[in-house]
């Protein structure tokens, strides 16, 4: 479903009350949603949704793009970003957060969560008459999540996993509306009504109520209510007590990946360039990550690609108030971890000769020159800088330290 761009006049020549446009996304369910809200006009400039099961990070970007150019704005114009925060599928939820947090360090607007549960009931109480709302979603193992909340749109039961035969008792003497895709699971007394409001969120009322948030300071978190059923992949490298953790990142983390390559280069690549390359076959990034009050912040990583049993380094950044703090080396290991996993034979890079914190990092991991470039990088001042090509052997290598640690 897409709306077409409206005739809307521009943002700077709007009159009356402050205009705030809200970018919202949902890819916690069987769907993959992008709308551009108007909080004046109260509607969506533009809404895209395609059902999916999976591929949300690999279309996602693209789908940003297109309701953007659609609602006949840009990047610049969004003041506010929203993404749903779950209950849903656990990828779901992580790659449409890391998206709005990733596009949120490079507009510098806030990104809010908006739940499942509040986004529904917000859709339910147009035709709830000041009922009570209930809305119960599957949560599959013979559990529903679920949470009441009365005529005012206030939690009068809170956020919980139930049996769906704890479910039934607790329903068995309310009344009301039911939403969500497990009402058709518990036993309803006839006095709850079951609503015929999609379970699946409305990306425009997800918009909406970002748009009216107060509190735009809390972090956009996953909302769970009981451990993922996949156990984590464990990270390639632990470091320093655990402070740093560095992971494979794709399609979702191109605006992260932006946001840490800016300052580090003059010819940085935008977030487009970066979901571009993150969709080439045999790309990936590695994503250093380190924890500050108990949350993880993005502070570094390498892009790689592959092709049979070679790989090459892409490009390498930290971010400058994360240097001499070894993410670099870190990066390195965990590229050698990674390569070796994928059963890769050589890892290639190349870097400016005049680099020296680059050639004595390199050096020090063990690549070694292959030969140089001449005049290959052009400066921002019209002169030009030879290249090092350098590689690493595997097979030659000395192996890593069975502890993870640099």
């Amino acid at each position: 479903m897409k709306f077409a761009r409206s005739d809307r006049p521009p943002l700077n020549l709007r009159i009356g009350s402050y205009a705030m446009i809200v970018l919202s996304v949902d890819t916690a369910h069987a769907a993959c949603s992008v709308c551009v809200f108007d909080t004046v006009a109260n509607r969506p400039l533009s809404l895209i949704s395609e059902p999916m099961q999976r591929g949300h990070a690999e279309r996602l970007a693209d789908m940003a793009h297109e309701a953007i150019a659609s609602a006949g704005i840009s990047f610049a114009d969004i003041e506010r970003l929203a993404a749903c925060s779950g209950p849903g599928t656990f990828t779901g939820v992580r790659i449409g957060l890391a998206f709005v947090r990733g596009l949120s360090l490079v507009l510098k607007v806030p990104a809010i969560g908006i739940t499942t549960f509040a986004a529904l009931a917000r859709s339910c109480r147009a035709c709830s008459d000041g009922r009570h709302i209930w809305v119960i979603q599957d949560a599959r193992r013979g559990e529903v999540y679920l949470e009441g909340f009365d005529g005012d749109g206030n939690a009068i039961h809170p956020a919980s996993v139930l049996g769906i035969s704890q479910a039934g008792e607790l329903l068995s003497d309310r009344s009301g509306l039911a939403v969500g895709s497990g009402a058709s699971l518990v036993d309803l007394p006839d006095e709850l009504v079951v609503s015929e409001v999609s379970s699946i969120p409305d990306v425009a009322m997800i918009a909406r109520l970002a748009g009216q948030a107060t509190d735009t300071s809390a972090a956009a978190v996953p909302f769970y209510l009981r451990a993922p059923d996949a156990k984590a992949q464990l990270p390639l490298v632990k470091h320093r007590e655990s402070t740093l953790s560095i992971e494979p990142a794709g399609v979702a983390y191109a605006n992260v990946l932006a946001a840490i390559h800016t300052p580090c280069f003059e010819d940085a690549w935008d977030s487009a360039a970066m979901a571009a390359l993150l969709a080439t076959p045999g790309t990936i990034a590695l994503l250093a990550t380190q924890e500050n009050t108990g949350e993880q912040h993005p502070c570094g990583f390498v892009l790689l690609r592959a092709a049979a049993d070679e790989m090459e380094i892409l490009t390498l950044a930290v971010l400058p108030q994360a240097r001499r703090r070894g993410v670099a080396r870190a990066l390195m290991q965990a590229v050698r971890r990674y390569a070796g996993q994928a059963g890769t034979r050589k890892i290639f890079i190349e870097y400016a000769e005049d680099n020296q914190a680059a050639h004595a990092l390199y050096e020090s991991v063990g690549y070694a020159s292959d030969g140089v470039r001449p005049n290959y990088y052009r400066n921002s001042d019209g002169t030009a800088s030879n290249a090092i090509t350098a590689s690493l052997c595997l097979s030659e290598a000395e192996p890593l330290p069975l502890s993870g640690n640099p």
